[in-house]
């Protein structure tokens, strides 16, 4: 089941925050962590507490449906099953975010098609929270029986400085190899 470093987990929750966002798209769900921190820091801290009187709407996209189990139906109001680029790129059927998440996904397509995701998700939402593997130290293969955990790209840096960046902090795993989080404003 797809998870991600913890070492930016603060950042992210003060950016969120920031952008207070009512509608949040979530791809790549994983392990829901993202979904739990949303629902908790946008509702719960705001004294939403209980489900009757949550008002953030939170989706996600999953494409290895064995990841999502019956917690998810805790903290997400709907998850899509299928692939992000099927869904984003190609049918172009999700709109209207104010946040979508890509948390550690971007490496798991080529170059070209993470390129086609990433401006699909700047179109149809205020901004994207992007947390990515930095440099040549992150070889990944099949995990857990999910071929799409393959990393089909490197990144650096300075690759993305070509985006509208609203905030940008570089990070350390727990074996010292280099990771970004962005945010990027998209549309609007």
């Amino acid at each position: 089941m797809g998870t991600s470093n913890w070492q930016n987990l603060s950042y992210c929750v003060d950016l969120i925050r920031q952008v207070a966002p009512g509608r949040i798209l979530d791809v790549g769900v994983g392990f829901g962590r993202w979904g739990m921190i949303c629902r908790e820091f946008l509702d719960v801290w705001q004294g939403r507490v209980f489900r009757e009187q949550w008002t953030t709407t939170i989706e996600g996209i999953e494409v290895f449906e064995r990841s999502i189990d019956v917690y998810h139906d805790c903290f997400y109001n709907h998850i899509y099953h299928g692939d992000a680029y099927e869904l984003m790129v190609r049918q172009q059927n999700l709109m209207g975010y104010d946040l979508v998440i890509l948390g550690d996904v971007l490496e798991h397509f080529t170059k070209q098609d993470a390129g086609e995701l990433l401006k699909s998700c700047l179109e149809i939402s205020r901004y994207v929270l992007l947390n990515i593997p930095i440099g040549d130290d992150w070889p990944q293969g099949s995990e857990y029986g999910n071929d799409y955990e393959t990393h089909r790209s490197e990144w650096t840096e300075a690759e993305f400085d070509v985006y509208p960046i609203v905030a940008k902090q570089m990070f350390k795993d727990y074996i010292q190899r280099d990771f970004a989080t962005l945010l990027l404003r998209g549309n609007e």
